[in-house]
């Protein structure tokens, strides 16, 4: 008889520079090996080349499908994980012969009211957020849920290569995330109206914009509209390596966003050492205001002003600032510290 599988994770990416990838890789290491995974918008793999991979290249038919089939070598033993709440049915019917299933909470599409068939999906399993800010905005959108323990475990990532030398830092701050135009909450439109008060002061400050989405032409618009177009440099999506290099040679990361499940990037920028600039919200869970960076509301205006204006005149404020950051990111947030803190809370069913 075929044996079943140890463990199995259903998500919507496992390959991609996204949080949801991140986080699902992340996941997978922390799962009983040998771990099958599922996937929804990963281009098809080769049974062959990976017996251990199933992607659909978004078809949800196929997910589906390679779901169910997976199901068929799920038993009580078998670990199964749903890493985004739109999937949890398909996750429940692949449990049906008695596998445990854990559901993580990963942010913005866990804050609206489920539908009938996740909600009936949710109740079967463990619920896991990745921050207390995507915890308590699950509930508040969802009060039946409101008496259900929701662990929470806060991602990680690998430490910084001994190999990734410190760069001399330049007089810019530096924002990476999705521009987009349906969700609009990253803060890069605060920051940009932020900029000339900046430059009255500091005419060499520049920020740095990293990051494609449909919302760019727009704020570029808006970029050259105020005159800024000398101050503030959209560079696109870059590679890892180039990444890596700016977040080595800026001054301090800032991404004001108030509707983060998380923010795996300022745990980014806190490995390279950087001062961080967030929002109330998941982002105060990473940030130590005061301490490893600062946490301001950029809904006003003059708050955020204030916070980008005492970095730039100070830049060994923001070395303190991001030396204490690494040092809590080393302590906290490594992919390490992710594994012993999730792996505890996965549920065996013997």
């Amino acid at each position: 008889m075929t044996p079943a599988f140890r463990s199995v994770l259903l998500t919507p990416n496992l390959l991609g520079a996204d949080g949801v990838s991140c986080l699902s890789r992340q996941i997978a290491s922390a799962l009983p090996a040998p771990v099958m995974v599922v996937s929804l918008h990963d281009a098809p793999a080769s049974t062959s080349a990976d017996p251990l991979r199933r992607s659909a290249g978004g078809s949800r038919l196929r997910f589906i499908a390679d779901a169910l089939r997976v199901g068929l070598r799920c038993d009580r033993r078998t670990v199964i994980v749903c890493c985004h709440v739109h999937l949890a049915p398909v996750a429940r019917l692949v449990a049906w012969r008695g596998a445990p299933v854990t559901f993580v909470l990963c942010g913005i599409e866990a804050w609206v009211p489920l539908r009938a068939a996740e909600r009936w999906a949710l109740s079967s399993g463990a619920l896991v957020a990745i921050s207390d800010h995507t915890a308590r905005g699950f509930t508040a959108a969802n009060p039946s849920f409101e008496a259900t323990p929701i662990a929470v475990c806060h991602p990680g990532l690998p430490p910084r290569g001994a190999d990734a030398a410190d760069l001399p830092g330049e007089p810019a701050a530096l924002i990476v995330g999705r521009m987009s135009a349906d969700e609009g909450y990253k803060g890069h439109e605060a920051l940009i109206h932020a900029w000339p008060a900046v430059i009255a002061r500091h005419p060499d400050a520049r920020l740095w914009i990293v990051g494609g989405g449909d919302d760019r032409p727009r704020l570029e618009a808006l970029v050259e509209r105020l005159d800024l177009g000398h101050a503030i440099v959209f560079a696109g999506r870059v590679s890892d390596a180039e990444l890596d290099r700016l977040y080595r040679r800026c001054r301090f990361f800032v991404m004001p966003s108030l509707h983060e499940g998380f923010g795996l990037v300022f745990l980014e920028a806190m490995r390279a050492g950087k001062a961080c600039v967030g929002a109330p919200g998941a982002a105060a869970e990473i940030i130590q205001d005061g301490v490893t960076g600062f946490v301001v509301n950029p809904a006003r205006p003059a708050d955020l002003i204030g916070v980008l204006l005492r970095l730039f005149d100070d830049p060994r404020t923001c070395d303190v600032l991001g030396r204490a950051g690494a040092a809590r990111f080393a302590a906290e947030f490594t992919d390490a510290r992710f594994r012993g803190r999730f792996a505890p809370l996965l549920p065996y069913a013997g």
